[in-house]
């Protein structure tokens, strides 16, 4: 009976020794896994940060080319030499982001016939968009469409508001980039 004891008490100390050396791995791979899981938030957060401040940058970008206008000289469809800055800004935009399409509005002052200043308001938006092909953007990627003297920014009748009016105006009808908008 005394050796069934000793026995017994050997089988427990061995049984209860596994059963503490088992719970003791098992608790260490959760610390292993929460140590795991901790380490990824700081990547995961980097990257929706790093998204976020993509998208911010592309919305910004987006608006500056709605809101910049291309101006033209009375009578004439060339681009002027102060606009081509703009012209350039706008091409880097399209080619950094090559899946969106635009339409470019051709718009006149009130001066000149109808029929007139939708022909004018034609070969400034194709003017504009030659320039833009000339810098590497698809044609494919441009609509044009001409306003004539339709739909005037300043309806005044002043050298002031007939210089607003002589515009090309970009809007994006398409192809914004995935997560973007």
């Amino acid at each position: 009976m005394f050796k069934m004891d000793i026995l017994n008490k050997f089988r427990f100390a061995v049984v209860g020794g596994a059963l503490l050396l088992a719970a003791g791995c098992a608790q260490q791979t959760v610390k292993s896994d929460e140590g795991l899981e901790a380490s990824s938030k700081p990547k995961a957060s980097m990257m929706e940060a790093e998204r976020m401040q993509k998208q911010a940058a592309f919305k910004k970008a987006l608006s500056e080319f709605g809101s910049d206008i291309v101006y033209f000289d009375f009578d004439k469809s060339g681009i002027r030499l102060d606009m081509r800055p703009v012209m350039d800004k706008k091409a880097q935009f399209l080619l950094e982001y090559p899946s969106i399409r635009i339409q470019i509005e051709g718009h006149c002052d009130e001066r000149g016939t109808a029929e007139y200043n939708v022909a004018l308001g034609h070969r400034r938006a194709q003017s504009t968009k030659a320039y833009l092909v000339s810098l590497g953007v698809s044609a494919s990627r441009i609509d044009t469409v001409s306003y004539g003297e339709e739909r005037p920014t300043d309806p005044r009748h002043i050298e002031l508001a007939w210089a607003k009016n002589r515009r090309a105006k970009f809007n994006v009808i398409g192809g914004l980039p995935a997560g973007m908008n």
